[in-house]
């Protein structure tokens, strides 16, 4: 990968917001010939999430293209390789609650470190998008603590292989590591 930008927060930090913005930082200089993907891992289950994808496609720009994918994000990185300059991943912790959601047995832990070895090999620069679970309690459930484990985890190897993290609040980035490319 070129560049990883790793931008986690709580629900409503103003991530996205933020991270197309980072995706825009990083694109070529010259706007007409970037190739700026956003990877949305959402889906519209209810009505209030169906609102929610809406407000988003409403925040990004026309040269943004959107492919969404909430299942087999490994797969859509091999798809974006020679295509894409930047990837916002929004968000990781979607992805993972929808391998859960297929079968409670998912191998989650296979999973990640696979998603994470896709992101080591990309060709492009990704910003990632999480939300931050562990300033709460350990689920009761084995599910759940499945889930957070899992998630947390993989944002202590994304924080590692990142060349920037930033934890939201209240939208206001605040910047936790920056290294040089």
């Amino acid at each position: 990968m070129k560049q990883l930008t790793f931008i986690l927060g709580g629900s409503c930090s103003g991530k996205t917001r933020f991270a197309l913005e980072r995706g825009q930082m990083l694109s070529p200089s010259d706007a007409s010939k970037a190739k700026k993907y956003y990877l949305a891992t959402a889906q519209a289950l209810d009505d209030g999430m169906a609102a929610r994808i809406d407000a988003r496609k409403k925040e990004r720009s026309a040269d943004w293209i959107t492919l969404e994918e909430s299942i087999k994000v490994p797969d859509a990185f091999g798809f974006l390789n020679k295509r894409a300059d930047v990837v916002v991943v929004d968000c990781l912790n979607l992805w993972l609650s929808h391998l859960l959601m297929i079968r409670n047995d998912y191998d989650i832990l296979a999973e990640s470190a696979n998603m994470i070895a896709v992101i080591k090999r990309v060709d492009f620069s990704v910003v990632v998008v999480s939300s931050e679970l562990g300033c709460g309690i350990i689920p009761a459930d084995p599910i759940s603590r499945l889930f957070t484990e899992t998630l947390g985890l993989m944002h202590q190897t994304l924080a590692g292989l990142a060349n920037e993290v930033y934890f939201m609040v209240a939208g206001i980035p605040m910047q936790v590591k920056r290294e040089k490319n």
